[in-house]
């Protein structure tokens, strides 16, 4: 996969993290030594692993431009997505398939965003062919952030008069409960 935009990028950061985290946890297994020799092999593993205490645990997470550039090469049309989404199954076009239909959205919502950009900067109305392209966007956003929506759980929640067992089971015991009404 040599030549593609990112590669390098995405590689840095996912190794500074790998370290970091490398670094760290051998930083808390050392300090994790229990029982009454604990403080003395926690004392020893850190001079083996940190001779020279802070100054020996020289990694650091990713910065925060190179977050943002790896951000930008994966949310936006890139070669790096694309070698990414390269292989994955696409449905075919109409068929409800999440997947599928994130990777066709992303370059409507890009160019939607765009074109909101242009307006809020030009503080004027969209074009007609604009507005589409933006109503267009919406609507694949709005389809694609229902995840988990269904009418009922299971198919007995689906029958008419269905009511839980445990709405039951509390309708029962307020039922039997002498309350005080204050009506």
């Amino acid at each position: 996969q040599r030549g593609v935009e990112g590669l390098e990028a995405i590689t840095e950061h996912a190794m500074l993290r790998l370290e970091k985290q490398a670094q760290d946890a051998l930083n808390e297994a050392s300090q994790n030594f229990p029982g009454p020799l604990g403080p003395v092999a926690s004392t020893v593993m850190k001079m083996g692993c940190f001779p020279l205490g802070s100054l020996t645990r020289p990694y650091k997470s990713p910065n925060d431009q190179l977050t943002k550039e790896v951000s930008r090469l994966l949310t936006t049309p890139s070669g790096l997505r694309d070698m990414f989404t390269d292989g994955i199954y696409m449905a075919p076009e109409g068929e409800v398939h999440q997947v599928s239909d994130l990777i066709r959205a992303l370059p409507i919502c890009v160019e939607a965003d765009k074109i909101a950009s242009v307006l809020r900067r030009d503080k004027r109305e969209p074009t007609q062919a604009e507005a589409d392209i933006i109503a267009k966007a919406e609507a694949l956003r709005d389809v694609l952030i229902q995840v988990d929506v269904f009418p009922h759980l299971t198919p007995e929640e689906g029958r008419e008069g269905y009511v839980r067992p445990a709405l039951l089971g509390t309708e029962e015991r307020l039922a039997a409960v002498d309350r005080k009404s204050f009506a």
